[in-house]
């Protein structure tokens, strides 16, 4: 007993030590921002944080910690979207991603639905300015009271988040990272572009998004043909039963075979009747896919970067490749699976998207047989009804948006997947484009048990028209 006192003495004062080093250098700050950000803290009487017992935030229900007096820039239908800029960041808003669904086979005929997503969260309590020098918290009444903080790259708005998905019949891989922002481990390259943390890394050889290279690792947290066994363990790692490969790395090679669509007004989002909630939005929906699936039972060196030497880039990307097969020819039991597909790439930037009115959204993005695309959605806001909305994109790159009066999407029956009930099978109308399609998921349990929680997966369609594409639910 005696030796337990004195090991908790000496754990007190370790931890206050810690806490008083790191509150110097702002650190405290976002950790709490993070808590209050994806764990909900302030309605929590726990901390713990085993992702079984929390309480995970849901995309959609007020994830935005923004009130009115301290919203980041609101979207403006006068804007023009223009490539290169509008592929970078845009740091004066609340939320922005870059995100990639692609549908993807093997030579067996085996299906992959993958999933890749670069978040980035404006921190509202801190203050940036034009110059990009970090400047002091607005909840700090006494500036030169953290003279440290203010001179260090910490001291910054932004936070990243990255999810990587890979769902087979019966796997699912998954992982999750969080980085800060402008401190080197997370962001956006100009020259050439890139989108990277830590290893997982979109490169591009150019000032433009694609062509490029995506490269990350994720790890198995279900291996289950019972979707509900696969769902409870995907909610708990340490629950999960698996004795199979542990780790999947990425190696996938994106070319563009067709225009950026600019959804809604010109790339001015509209997603409720009020028109209060807007985002910019612009799609890569003909990306075609080639690359490898490496399964193993180690974990696989992804990528590299180096953040501040632009100049070396093409040595770095041969570096990348060359390190990744030798990691992987290091591995006896690696087993690479070659795999082709259809990929659709959205970026989205908004400030006035995840506010308390949000409730969520269903969203689908489809690859017809007859090479049109379809983006529809549905917003699900407070004391509002839902707003339905989309884009038709034909084959040529032509598209269409379609306004509330020209389509219709319904949901036709809940599913249980684990202890929730999500809408699976839905029903698309585009009476202007003689449409009528039946959707439907490929896999039931497709949730990503993430700190912040949605579902991401594959469908089927049928009907009219066949085809394949992507299903999101947010806030359920």
């Amino acid at each position: 007993m005696g030796k337990l006192i004195k090991l908790s003495i000496l754990l007190t004062v370790l931890v206050l030590f810690v806490v008083v080093v790191f509150s110097s250098n702002r650190i405290d700050d976002v950790s709490s921002n993070i808590e209050e950000l994806f764990f909900n803290v302030k309605n929590k009487n726990s901390d713990s944080r085993n992702i079984g017992e929390a309480s995970p935030q849901n995309f959609g229900r007020g994830l935005s910690t923004s009130d009115q007096q301290h919203l980041g820039e609101v979207a403006d239908p006068n804007y023009v979207i223009t490539f290169p800029k509008d592929h970078y960041s845009h740091a004066s808003f609340d939320i922005e991603w870059w995100y990639l669904t692609a549908n993807l086979a093997d030579e067996e005929g085996n299906t992959y639905g993958l999933q890749w997503t670069l978040f980035r969260f404006r921190n509202p309590n801190a203050i940036y300015s034009s110059g990009q020098e970090p400047l002091k918290s607005r909840t700090d009444s006494n500036p030169k009271s953290r003279p440290k903080a203010e001179q260090s790259s910490w001291s910054n708005e932004h936070i990243y988040m990255a999810h990587a998905s890979v769902h087979s019949d019966s796997k699912h891989w998954f992982s999750e990272k969080f980085a800060r922002g402008d401190v080197g481990n997370a962001g956006v390259g100009k020259t050439p572009f890139k989108l990277f943390i830590d290893d997982w890394l979109w490169q591009s050889p150019t000032v433009s998004l694609l062509p490029a290279k995506l490269t990350f690792n994720s790890k198995l947290i279900s291996n289950h043909t019972n979707e509900n066994d696969a769902y409870q363990n995907g909610v708990n790692e340490k629950n999960a039963n698996i004795d199979d490969v542990s780790y999947l790395s990425v190696q996938l090679n994106l070319s563009n075979t067709g225009p950026y669509v600019l959804q809604g007004q010109r790339g001015y989002s509209i997603k409720s009747a009020d028109g209060k909630h807007a985002s910019h939005y612009y799609s890569a929906p003909f990306i075609e896919v080639e690359g490898t699936l490496t399964m193993s039972d180690s974990l696989i060196f992804s990528g590299h970067h180096e953040h501040n030497s632009p100049k070396n880039n093409n040595k770095e990307n041969e570096t990348v490749v060359n390190k990744v097969e030798k990691s992987i020819d290091l591995i006896a039991n690696a087993k690479q699976i070659a795999v082709s597909g259809n990929a659709w790439f959205d970026q989205e930037w908004t400030s006035q998207l995840l506010d308390q009115a949000t409730l969520g959204w269903d969203w689908l993005s489809l690859h017809l047989d007859n090479g049109d695309k379809i983006m529809a959605f549905q917003m699900r806001l407070k004391d509002q009804p839902n707003y339905i909305t989309g884009t038709y994109i034909n084959a040529d790159g032509s598209s269409t948006t379609l306004m509330p009066s020209d389509i219709e999407l319904n949901a036709i029956e809940l599913t249980p997947v684990g202890n929730k009930e999500l809408p699976l099978n839905w029903q698309l109308r585009i009476n202007s484009k003689r449409l009528n399609i039946s959707i439907k998921t490929t896999k039931n349990d497709q949730w990503n048990p993430a700190s912040v929680t949605y579902y991401e997966g594959t469908v089927a369609v049928s009907g009219t028209h066949n085809g394949e594409g992507f299903l999101e639910l947010t806030g359920y």
